[in-house]
């Protein structure tokens, strides 16, 4: 038998022949492909032009803002992620009735609210689809509409209400990550952290408060990524150098002791309650620090108070509280969003007010530190009842024929100080207030703080000369008060001077708390503080016939009481003050008192301003600051001393009599 020659005589050759023709085949079918694919990028065709766009999707990766903490590193303010619902109107079903209802049930939102925004949105892509289809060559088309929010964060029942949707029936419905900012304590520290918001560009920002000052260290750096798409838009595979991780914010600690802010927050309002008072003000200070370890502004709603009447003034034999006015201004946002404190207005930088007799002590050491008066000089105080040498009447609470310097401030008189303080120059007196830091920003960075007022120079006369003197005729803030008393609460070198207010934690090694203002003498600052003692020595003693605590006092404190008028706020447009006021509120007052403690090594100090105190209390006058401020402040700071856990002050001794 003959054997056949060639390929088909050997069948290893002939699959051999095969694969290559097949590979041959494929190779240039795949080249054909690649050919296309280039030639649909390079030159599509004009009717594949519109549909045409990259497969490469780019996604971020969101990161969260940076926890605002208490000193102690308790959370104030922190960041979550939620869902909030989203519809793409060119997926979403047409007509839309059903799919309606359906999304309206799982939001639990009207159905005519969602109606309104996804139907106008699908109506205006109609429309765009027309014009575009007419649109010239080269001509930009209108885009659609793809995204169109319809609630906000969803609650648990509700994001899994969305999830469960029929997506055949309800299509196009998408869940959007969103940060959260969510505070533990908006009730207690609302106005001072602030609020955050998003800006155009979609990113979080602080819009207020602490998170506004803070924004740049707290704010996060968000990731992306990078994936290829189908035609289909599903994930095909991430881009390996396309992936770029998120960046949380850094954490940021303030100087607010959360505990500190809490029973402040319960004294005051205690104070305000029983004083039944329009309002009340508190900030605690570390004097040594400069830090605001709390702040708390309260206001009160008062039935029976009424807004002034710009157009009769009250006559001056009225009754206390027939009527009773409205002196606290109107805040807008508080009215609107009465939950939401971090909205309202903080007072306690916003809202000046006559400090009254708190403002003495500064007086005081201004005059003795000139040499002007020495603490035991004697110093007519007239029975109580005096008139100036240019015909002003002056009268005093407590009626004494003479003090001696140091009790003209312990007791407090008008017409000691008004004496004794005219030896000053004009402009010895306006530099002093000034140099305490009134008239000026203390730079706390809270949103709406105010300078306070002072009378120019030029306006500086006899009349000011008086009125300073007794704290009248300057315009504080709180939190000025505060920083201006640490002249009297540090010790050593740095006795007699002021810190830099600040709101954040102090750092040992930071150079910002080197930074100090010098206002006195140490001598001075001392010599004040020790006169001080007998004020809160007063205080005490009148305490021990109410509720003292049953051990007694801890702490010794010294400080200082003010009682002031409250003036008029400006008139509205198209009034004018009424004739014969004298710019003040009859027979409303802020009651204050400001004390720093303990005495032997101050580590606090507190000032509490209560909002006109009942009408009721006038007559018993017990409307004074050391009656309806001195006892809050008392409270506030045995509590604040003993939870820093500072040993309780030594007892009097010959050597260290009380009050001296």
């Amino acid at each position: 038998m003959t054997k056949l020659a060639g390929p088909e005589a050997d069948p290893s050759r002939r699959v051999d022949l095969v694969s290559r023709l097949v590979g041959a085949a494929l190779t240039l079918l795949l080249v054909l492909l690649v050919g296309r694919v280039f030639q649909l990028q390079v030159a599509p065709a004009d009717e594949l032009r519109p549909h045409m766009g990259t497969r490469m999707t780019s996604v971020a990766e969101p990161a969260a803002r940076g926890d605002i903490l208490d000193q102690r590193g308790r959370p104030l303010a922190m960041s979550t992620f939620g869902y909030r619902a989203v519809v793409d109107p060119v997926e979403f079903a047409n007509p839309p009735e059903e799919a309606l209802g359906m999304l309206s049930r799982a939001l639990d939102l009207p159905e005519d609210r969602l109606g309104t925004e996804i139907v106008g949105a699908m109506a205006f892509n109609e429309n765009a689809k027309v014009a575009n289809a007419e649109l010239g060559e080269g001509v930009t088309p209108t885009p659609l509409k793809r995204f169109v929010v319809v609630s906000e964060v969803l609650d648990d029942s509700r994001l899994e209400a969305i999830r469960r949707l029929d997506r055949k029936k309800c299509p196009g419905v998408h869940l959007e990550v969103r940060p959260v900012r969510g505070s533990l304590a908006e009730s207690l520290v609302g106005p001072i952290l602030g609020r955050t918001f998003f800006d155009p560009s979609g990113k979080e920002t602080g819009l207020m408060g602490v998170e506004k000052k803070l924004n740049d260290q707290v704010r996060p750096e968000d990731g992306r990524f990078r994936y290829v798409r189908d035609a289909s838009g599903r994930p095909l595979w991430i881009d390996s150098e396309g992936y770029r991780a998120p960046k949380p914010g850094k954490d940021a600690r303030l100087s607010i002791d959360l505990e500190i802010q809490r029973f402040v927050t319960e004294e005051l309002t205690r104070g305000v309650d029983e004083a039944r008072a329009q309002g009340g003000r508190c900030i605690i200070l570390d004097p040594n620090t400069g830090e605001v370890l709390a702040m708390a502004d309260l206001i009160r709603h008062v039935a029976d108070a009424v807004p002034y009447d710009w157009v009769h003034p009250i006559p001056k034999d009225a009754q206390p509280g027939k009527p009773r006015y409205i002196i606290i201004p109107p805040d807008e946002m508080r009215e609107k969003h009465p939950d939401l404190p971090a909205l309202h207005k903080n007072r306690c930088v916003e809202q000046v007010y006559e400090p009254g007799s708190t403002f003495k002590c500064f007086m005081w050491s201004a005059t003795t530190e000139l040499g002007l008066a020495d603490p035991a000089e004697i110093v007519n105080t007239e029975g109580g009842h005096w008139t100036t040498p240019y015909g002003r009447y002056i009268e005093d609470v407590h009626k004494y024929d003479s003090l001696t310097w140091a009790e003209v401030l312990v007791h407090s008189s008008n017409i000691g100080m008004s004496k004794v303080t005219r030896r000053m120059s004009d402009q010895q007196m306006r530099s002093a207030v000034l140099r305490f830091g009134f008239g000026r920003r203390t730079g706390i960075d809270l949103g709406g703080e105010s300078a306070g007022l002072v009378t120019s120079a030029k306006g500086w006369g006899v009349y000011t000369q008086t009125s300073v003197a007794m704290g009248h005729e300057v315009c504080v803030t709180p939190v000025q008060m505060v920083r201006a008393f640490s002249a009297f609460a540090r010790t050593g070198s740095r006795a007699g001077t002021i810190p830099a207010i600040r709101l954040t934690a102090a750092d040992p090694e930071d150079p910002a708390l080197n930074i100090e203002t010098r206002v006195l003498p140490p001598a001075i600052a001392d010599l004040t503080r020790q006169t001080l003692r007998g004020v809160t020595h007063n205080l005490d003693q009148k305490l021990a016939a109410r509720n003292p605590p049953e051990a007694g006092w801890r702490y010794e404190l010294f400080g200082k009481s003010g009682t002031a008028q409250i003036p008029l706020t400006d008139p509205p447009p198209g009034k004018k003050r009424p004739k014969g006021s004298d710019g003040y509120f009859r027979n409303q007052y802020n009651s204050s008192f400001i004390a720093g403690g303990p005495v032997e090594n101050p580590r606090l100090v507190c000032i509490v301003v209560i909002d006109d105190p009942a009408p009721e209390l006038i007559p018993r006058k017990m409307h004074y600051g050391a009656q309806v401020a001195g006892p809050v402040v008392r409270r506030i700071m045995e509590r604040a001393l003993t939870y820093l856990g500072l040993p309780a002050s030594p007892p009097p001794s010959p050597d260290r009599p009380v009050g001296d």
